[in-house]
């Protein structure tokens, strides 16, 4: 029989057992974060590219907006102009639980050009009208209707001639054929007249004329004309990049539109209620805003007023909310990434230089929705990444498991251009 062991050998035991363990996990002086991101660094090398310009000037990406998502569910249009949604609530067709995670289609529209999503969904037909469905609680459809969420695809009143839209949380923006653009909803501190009261009709923005491309979040407007320049206008002061027109009113958060002193023509950009970043016709990126999250892909978390060449990016061709692709069609990405097995037990981590997770594509538009991410490619595929608790994928499952490969990893979705 055994005998028991001693107490003094015990401790010895357990001494060389912390040693061991101690000798294998990351050294001291690194946070969990910072072991986790090393771990993701080896599989996903962080930017490493030349700070030269491309040989070929850009041109200016107009394309449009055939992808969305809200929180909850996602859009897309086809080739033949025909409407697709899939995730949960908001999919405007007889669902048993009111979710369904593979794409189907909408019956009745087949002139579909665009749509763009938020809390509500826009959808732009090729007559030029715009439709909507989705929250309504700022009247960002049908202000007439006292319902905060409109469950049928409602034509937008007083908007005619659009050629571009952006939802926003609070907001619907149209740009028209004549270079105009045009806001309902919200309207929250005035940021579009410096009259703080819900615009019950689309009204005009001042100061911009011979637009060809909006994009809107969260009271944060980025508008580009024809020549290649890029305006701002808004709430945020942090989000413009430029110098400010201060009102004289507390409540007024009114800043009128103003070009962004950029060095060359903007041929892309994208734009958060507190950030924006530019890609510049010789492929460099230069960004502004409030770097929390490492929105900006840089390393110092100070905000920059004006706009700053980002030092990690270049030769790209394609930029959204956190994510980029260069002429080499890598895709990059960056911010903050939140893993655990479903939303109630998520840590969160976030990377300050872009890092590699996709290669090998020719990318048309990236997307970003609440917590997700995709790329739209010009062979007609989606690729997603991040969440898929609602199924916002388009894959034909919902995953709540939030681990750091599958989050981290684009998946193909059953949801295809053509």
């Amino acid at each position: 029989m055994q005998k028991p062991m001693n107490l003094s050998k015990k401790k010895i035991i357990k001494s060389l057992v912390a040693i061991i363990i101690i000798s294998t996990l990351p050294a001291c002086d690194k946070t969990p974060s910072e072991h986790l991101q090393s771990l993701t660094k080896e599989k996903y090398p962080v930017a490493n590219m030349p700070d030269e310009p491309l040989e070929t000037p850009l041109e200016i990406n107009i394309e449009p907006k055939r992808l969305a998502m809200t929180s909850s569910w996602s859009a897309g249009v086809k080739d033949d102009g025909t409407l697709w949604t899939w995730g949960t609530d908001g999919l405007l067709r007889e669902t048993k639980t009111g979710q369904d995670p593979t794409p189907r289609q909408v019956e009745g529209v087949n002139d579909a050009v665009a749509v763009s999503g938020a809390g509500h969904m826009l959808l732009l037909k090729d007559d030029g009208t715009v439709w909507g469905w989705g929250s309504n609680y700022h009247g960002e459809i049908d202000p007439s209707d006292g319902d905060i969420f409109i469950e049928e695809l409602r034509q937008i009143k007083g908007i005619e001639n659009v050629v571009d839209i952006a939802a926003g949380e609070m907001d619907s923006i149209f740009l028209t054929n004549n270079g105009e653009v045009y806001v309902l909803g919200s309207n929250e501190g005035g940021w579009v007249n410096e009259i703080p009261k819900q615009l019950i009709i689309p009204t005009k923005v001042p100061n911009l004329s011979d637009i060809i491309r909006i994009e809107f979040r969260n009271g944060v407007l980025l508008a580009l004309d024809k020549k290649g320049e890029l305006y701002s206008t808004g709430k945020s002061e942090r989000a413009l990049g430029r110098l400010l027109y201060q009102s004289q009113e507390p409540e007024i958060e009114y800043h009128p539109a103003a070009k962004v002193a950029l060095p060359k023509k903007t041929i892309d950009f994208s734009v958060t209620s507190t950030s924006a970043m530019a890609v510049l016709e010789d492929g460099s990126v230069w960004n502004w805003g409030s770097n929390s999250s490492d929105n900006l892909a840089l390393s110092d978390s100070e905000d920059i007023k004006m706009p700053e060449k980002n030092p990690y990016l270049h030769k790209v061709v394609n930029i959204g909310i956190h994510a980029a692709v260069t002429s080499q069609g890598d895709l990059y990405t960056w911010s903050k990434y939140g893993f655990g097995k479903n939303k109630n037990s998520i840590s969160a981590y976030t990377y300050n230089k872009p890092f590699l997770i996709m290669q090998n594509i020719d990318p048309d538009q990236i997307v970003y929705g609440y917590l997700s991410y995709a790329v739209v490619t010009n062979d007609g595929n989606v690729w997603f990444w991040n969440w898929n608790e609602n199924g916002q994928r388009g894959t034909g499952e919902i995953v709540e498991s939030m681990e750091k490969d599958y989050v981290l990893t684009p998946e193909k979705s059953l949801f295809t251009l053509n």
